[in-house]
């Protein structure tokens, strides 16, 4: 049935018409998997179908065509009831020509359900944008706003990141870690026994604490995450919350410059979609400002930073955290 209904797909698809089908009754004749379908992505509805037969309402994109009904043999791929409605081309010239648009119609149930997953992982993530606690900085990363964690705990001087595969992650992380690491005596309040020997007796785990990790595109987009974890290690080591309701984006230059980030609009969207009250973006991109809409604008204060303690002063809570304290 399948190589039927590709092949009379492909012909509609050249000389028929779109038209949005109604079903009126549907009547199941089987069900199937592909092998791959057990450790097959939840996202993926690819690996399972439907064999069925459709009694449709096909209402023609062109308005001045009338509506008519149809029977079909199809495949789908998610489950279907009345009145739901299906993508569909027909022959104008004989309308007994009528085929499902399975792939279309995948196509949109999996754009669907990427869309509702992406709403729960931003409420999820709103739900902890209040959080009072340290060591965790907030940084727009492929059209998301994450929230990064850095915890410190007794190790050997390693950098550890979890939950995120991509290699240019790590090698941020540990470039951050070892920017904070090297001008300690800047970033941190005195320490007995120095700040050195601390790091050389201690490792840090940098994950993301809320919600699945985005894809993040190769070294550039991971490098602009560097600011956030450097903030994050600063936050954990000096008990100085970063406010919740700021969050940062820029890399990291040897002594400390905020590095510039390819698209300021695109960073800024994501921020003030997830309710930054206050983005800090490197002074490299100020001359962007202009390209960033009002609506992103309004209700988001766009702040620049020349550097890492530019960045601290604007972002870090006044006081540390009532009863702080290190572990050595």
């Amino acid at each position: 049935m399948l190589f039927k209904h590709k092949h009379l797909l492909e012909e509609l698809r050249k000389k028929g018409c779109r038209a949005t089908g109604e079903i009126l009754s549907m009547t199941t004749i089987g069900a199937a998997a592909s092998a791959s379908s057990a450790w097959a992505a939840d996202e993926d509805l690819s690996k399972t179908w439907f064999d069925c037969r459709m009694v449709l309402r096909v209402v023609p994109e062109d308005r001045a065509q009338s509506p008519f009904e149809a029977t079909v043999m199809t495949r789908i791929h998610t489950q279907k009831s009345q009145g739901a409605h299906v993508p569909v081309w027909y022959d104008p010239s004989d309308r007994s020509k009528v085929v499902v648009d399975y792939e279309a119609d995948l196509e949109r149930a999996m754009n669907f359900y990427a869309e509702s997953r992406l709403r729960e992982i931003r409420s999820e993530r709103l739900a902890h944008l209040a959080d009072q606690r340290i060591g965790v900085a907030w940084t727009p990363i492929e059209g998301a706003l994450v929230p990064i964690e850095a915890i410190p705990r007794p190790g050997s001087g390693r950098v550890d990141v979890t939950e995120w595969p991509v290699a240019a992650v790590h090698e941020s992380a540990d470039a951050a870690v070892a920017h904070v690491r090297s001008a300690a005596g800047t970033y941190l309040p005195p320490r007995d026994g120095g700040w050195e020997a601390w790091f050389a007796g201690h490792d840090f785990r940098v994950f993301q604490p809320y919600g699945p990790p985005p894809a993040t595109e190769g070294a550039t987009d991971a490098a602009n995450i560097r600011a956030a974890i450097a903030l994050a290690v600063i936050s954990a080591l000096s008990g100085h919350m970063v406010r919740p309701e700021v969050s940062v984006t820029g890399g990291l230059g040897p002594e400390g410059a905020l590095l510039p980030v390819a698209s300021l609009k695109d960073v800024a969207h994501a921020a003030r979609d997830l309710h930054s009250q206050r983005f800090i973006a490197p002074t490299g991109n100020a001359h962007e400002l202009g390209q960033v809409g009002n609506r992103i604008r309004e209700g988001m204060e766009i702040v620049f930073a020349a550097d890492l303690q530019e960045v601290m002063r604007l972002s870090l809570a006044k006081h540390a955290v009532k009863g702080f304290e290190l572990r050595s």
